[in-house]
């Protein structure tokens, strides 16, 4: 059995398509299990109430009491809903949360091959330091006959900062072997790991298009995105003032209205067309973007999904996590729908050859195959 440590837990679109997306394609070839694995120190994310434990008592009343009776605080209850339902359906069964690398060892015990991946587990400035359990630390007196491999994990830079490096080196000692998601990154893990790094797909280019099409048809009900008329679709991690000047130009040369596809609405305004349709889950998000005539983002898996859909897209660089963006764009041959600045709206008609970004990409797709049948299975 096979074993995934990931971010499934996280009330993210593109962390938990990435973990279905996984542990889907693993499955085809031997049962595979997320490990319910959610560390203490992360615990205090996606809470439906902020609370400042930093500021005095009737502060924190006065807070909390403001957000109770706001329309966004239930509208966040409902989203953590969603989320949690759409991981008890499609991820983890509903069960109790594992803390510690031993909590998973002795989770496992059908598991022989353990899989640390995707996504940045191994970015100790958003895990809160390094949390052992993504890598395989288990107790050595438990440790026997098992696999632990990395597939398209992430630190989510080209390198670390130095302070971080004698750890990460150690921890790195536990796998077998070890693959990435950014090409960038790759020499700067292999000097610390002592070997060559493989570099391989996010999991979600390992599912075909029709994979995701078919996967859309389980969304039950009221959409996101249930509209008659034509729209953009947006979909960010952080706000771009020359994104936002895009939108504009984009909405005035087609005529259409903006929908911005979150979790819940927020306090970005875009341009004069925009509004938000609140998507409580990835497969209303899926839905939103499938639909969509245009798409513009920031967002890595934004961008995957994208290409994944053959959307007419364009996509603005983060400003601290561009790179895993860059190299997509690139493995997909469609480095000119990087766009910096509002006159690139202009560009949004040119036309894709999506057979030839569907060849591009097969090549990198066969060797992440060939890295999970002779890493992960064995063979």
């Amino acid at each position: 059995m096979i074993g995934i440590l990931t971010f499934y837990w996280a009330d993210d679109y593109g962390a938990m398509l990435q973990s279905y997306a996984l542990k889907t394609c693993l499955n085809q070839y031997e049962k595979t299990v997320l490990i319910p694995y959610y560390p203490r120190a992360l615990r205090s994310r996606y809470r439906a109430l902020c609370d400042d434990k930093s500021k005095s008592l009737p502060r924190r009343l006065r807070r909390i009491a403001r957000q109770l009776v706001s329309r966004s605080f239930y509208s966040r209850l409902r989203t953590r809903r969603d989320m949690r339902r759409f991981r008890e359906k499609y991820l983890v069964e509903k069960q109790r949360s594992l803390a510690t690398p031993g909590d998973i060892f002795r989770f496992g015990k059908e598991i022989d091959t353990y899989v640390a991946g995707s996504d940045q587990i191994w970015n100790p400035e958003i895990t809160e330091g390094f949390q052992e359990g993504y890598f395989c630390a288990f107790p050595k007196k438990d440790v026997t006959e098992i696999r632990c491999v990395a597939y398209a994990a992430s630190i989510g830079s080209e390198r670390l900062d130095k302070k971080y490096e004698k750890a990460f080196s150690r921890l790195l000692s536990n796998f077998d072997a070890v693959s990435l998601r950014e090409p960038c990154s790759a020499a700067f893990v292999g000097r610390l790991y002592g070997k060559e790094i493989q570099t391989v797909l996010d999991p979600v280019f390992l599912l075909e298009r029709e994979e995701w099409e078919a996967f859309l048809k389980n969304l039950p009900g009221k959409k996101c995105s249930d509209r008659k008329r034509k729209y953009i679709a947006l979909y960010y991690t952080e706000y771009n003032p020359s994104m936002a000047g895009y939108l504009e130009r984009l909405e005035e040369r087609t005529g259409l209205g903006t929908l911005i596809l979150k979790p819940q609405r927020q306090m970005h305004v875009w341009s004069r067309g925009a509004e938000y349709a609140v998507c409580h889950d990835p497969l209303e998000f899926l839905h939103g973007l499938f639909h969509a005539e245009y798409v513009v983002t920031n967002s890595f898996h934004g961008t995957a999904m994208s290409i994944l859909f053959h959307k007419k897209f364009a996509v603005f660089s983060h400003q601290t996590r561009g790179a895993r963006i860059r190299d997509v764009l690139k493995a997909a041959h469609l480095e000119n729908r990087l766009a910096q600045e509002a006159r690139d709206a202009d560009r949004m008609e040119e036309r894709i050859d999506w057979d030839e970004v569907d060849r591009a990409l097969e090549i990198p797709k066969r060797e992440s195959v060939k890295f999970i049948r002779e890493s992960i299975l064995g063979t």
